[in-house]
This record gives C-alpha cells, structure tokens and sequence, in this order.
C-alpha cells in the first residue's frame, strides 16, 4: 500500500507574489508585503508559497504559528446599519 503523494500547496488556492494561500487566512499576517507577527522582518518563501504549512513550529517564528483568522459570514456585519436604513419586512 502506498501513501498519498504529498501536495504542492497547502491550504487552498495557489499562491502569488502579494497574496499567500495561507498566510491571508491567517490573524498574524501585517499587510501590505509579506510580513507577520511571526516573521516582522519577512515570512520566508516556503511558508508564503504554502509548500511547508506553518501550523507547528517553525525557526524563527518566536513560537508563533498559523492562527486562522476570525471570519464574518456577512459584509453588512462590519458596519452598524442606523435603523432607518435597515430592509423593512413586506407586508403580506
């Protein structure tokens, strides 16, 4: 029986030069460029370019990992919407 062959990409869709497929999802990342509270100085290519996974321990990260990023199921609940402007339910 053989094992799975390992992917190239971790955590979604490829990588670019100012987007990580990982990193974007992650509560440490410092936009704009590729720094974090992990790596102030610079994440290094192979945790930016998703081919090593940043969820264990990694040298250098001042024992910081990947910490997924809350995430809010709707645009509108950024904002506080005043009441005059919220949708009125149709009368039926």
């Amino acid at each position: 029986m053989t094992s799975p062959p390992i992917p190239d990409r971790l955590d979604g869709t490829e990588s670019t030069e100012s987007t990580s497929a990982t990193c974007r999802h992650c509560r440490h990342l410092r936009p704009p460029g590729r720094r974090c509270a992990a790596f102030p100085e610079g994440i290094p290519d192979a945790i930016w370019w998703a081919t090593r996974g940043h969820r264990e321990p990694h040298p250098g990260d001042q024992g910081i990992q990947f910490e997924e990023r809350p995430r809010v199921d709707h645009p509108a609940a950024y904002y506080d919407i005043p009441e005059f402007l919220r949708k009125k339910p149709s009368p039926t």
